[in-house]
């Protein structure tokens, strides 16, 4: 899904429909362009440690998905 610190089509599509759906499930009025922003920043930002080793199935612990996810309400 990336080569050379750049995401594939496949990879940019499944990220955005991760953040349209995370976007979707949030309450209108908690619909803010910086709760966009942040949630876009935690979708590329569990993408990029989930690259580190695709193969491993739950690349990403728990623990790094909570400190990732950390403002995004």
């Amino acid at each position: 899904m990336v080569a050379d610190g750049l995401f594939d089509s496949e990879a940019l599509r499944l990220m955005h429909a991760a953040l349209d759906e995370a976007w979707a499930a949030r309450p209108s009025d908690q619909q803010t362009a910086e709760a966009r922003e942040r949630i876009a920043q935690a979708v590329v930002a569990l993408a990029t440690q989930w690259e580190r080793d695709p193969a491993r199935l739950g690349a990403v612990s728990p623990a790094e998905r909570a400190s990732l996810s950390l403002g995004v309400d």
